[in-house]
């Protein structure tokens, strides 16, 4: 059945937008001006929380007046707050956060000083949680259509009321997301802070030099910093009141090890001992009498890391991986199902130009192949999200109207409209 109206996107990306101008200015003003006063964390943290109150206050904005969409929470009041159910809710709460802790001390991994940024991330972040909290859970007492969540199930076990414990399809869906979450948080938080150090060490070059000097630097920096620092509040906003909750998450293993094998610590393994691709990212180097190919080259970078932060931006507080949190269809989404893995991984072969090798044309072709294979495991990871998002009818229609306007598909059809052409020139 052909539709030309493109389903409704989770997030208003116009908005998304706005919060990016508050926040990246906030950041980039900070990083030039606060860093030596302000640690990068401490700039990470507040220009999070600029993103965050812009991305709350317009969706609150785009929203007013709506049905409540499927969160679990009724439009108005339904109850009064139940003091022994905020407390079995803020219990169960407490043993998910100890359970994280636990696996925090039990691996190795977390006791280094990579995650450092992190911890002091937490340490800064725990009061405003800690109050927020306690308001929260009872605000959501009175309006929860089922008070009776998996926190209050959890609550009530290590109560010793093991009648109420949760299902197994509500616990393994509890423990999944806060996993997600638990994994990929910390690893945010660090590339955010080395973000705000690279930029910071960027516009002091450009307070010397010039902007003409640094456009290709300032610009390669910030599309990375727009993605990690809508990467960490999306993290952090997983709310049911700002319609930002975990619809589902994935539950396969081929789904979590091709996530997974993209990120530290796995990946630190796999791109240095199977698929080092890239000798240098010094692209520029290629181009020494070259500077108009250099420039153009330069500018298609760019082009291409802005389209991947874009489709971030495009989330607003909903970006995590391994999960649905809100169907996106506006921004970069709105051509393709993948703008931000397609963007990535084009951008990598730019970068890198694996196939001018320093040590010959053999080696060209091996780098060529590994980054071919990393490719490989960013489209095994683009079908495993597919087959995850498909139980969302949402996800079904936007799949069916990509199918039917989606940027390849306009290609195919013009060039489909050309061939017919050009063969009847070349007749008898």
């Amino acid at each position: 059945m052909s539709t030309s109206l493109r389903p409704r996107s989770a997030a208003h990306f116009g908005i998304n937008l706005v919060a990016m101008l508050i926040g990246v200015s906030t950041l980039a003003a900070l990083a030039h001006w606060q860093l030596g006063v302000l640690d990068p964390v401490q700039i990470v943290l507040l220009s999070g929380a600029a993103l965050g109150i812009s991305v709350t206050v317009g969706e609150w904005w785009w929203r007013r007046g709506a049905a409540p969409h499927g969160n679990g929470l009724a439009a108005a009041s339904c109850r009064r707050v139940d003091p022994a159910r905020v407390a079995a809710r803020l219990l169960g709460l407490i043993v998910t956060l100890a359970s994280i802790a636990f696996l925090y001390w039990l691996f190795p991994e977390y006791h280094g000083s990579f995650y450092a940024a992190y911890w002091h991330f937490l340490w800064l972040l725990a009061p405003v949680v800690a109050g927020a909290s306690v308001l929260y859970f009872a605000w959501t007492d009175t309006r929860l259509v089922e008070p009776r969540d998996v926190y209050w199930r959890i609550g009530r076990c290590v109560l010793g009321h093991f009648e109420d414990r949760p299902s197994f399809a509500l616990g393994r869906a509890h423990a999944l997301g806060w996993l997600v979450k638990a994994f990929f948080l910390p690893l945010m938080v660090v590339y955010a802070r080395d973000q705000v150090n690279e930029l910071a060490n960027v516009l002091g070059e450009m307070a010397s030099t010039g902007l003409a000097a640094n456009v290709y630097p300032v610009l390669f920096r910030l599309g990375y910093a727009v993605d990690l620092l809508f990467c960490v509040v999306g993290y952090v906003l997983t709310l049911r009141v700002l319609d930002s909750h975990i619809r589902s998450t994935d539950t396969t293993v081929s789904g979590w090890i091709t996530a997974l094998a993209c990120y530290q610590p796995f990946y630190s393994v796999i791109g240095t001992y199977y698929l080092a691709y890239s000798e240098s990212d010094d692209w520029a180097r290629h181009f020494n009498s070259l500077p108009t190919l250099a420039n153009a080259w330069g500018c298609t970078i760019l082009i291409l890391v802005i389209i991947y932060g874009l489709s971030t931006v495009a989330f607003g507080m909903r970006f995590s991986n391994l999960t649905n949190r809100g169907i996106i269809t506006s921004g970069p989404y709105r051509y393709t199902k993948h703008p931000a893995y397609l963007s990535k991984n084009l951008s990598w072969w730019m970068v890198s130009m694996p196939f001018l090798s320093d040590l010959g044309p053999a080696a060209g072709l091996r780098h060529c192949l590994l980054l071919g294979l990393l490719n490989g495991v960013y489209y095994l990871r683009a079908k495993t999200e597919e087959r995850h998002l498909s139980s969302d009818p949402a996800y079904v229609a936007y799949a069916a109207w990509i199918a039917e306007h989606g940027m390849f598909v306009r290609l195919r059809r013009l060039v489909s409209l050309r061939a017919p052409k050009r063969a009847k020139l070349g007749s008898p």
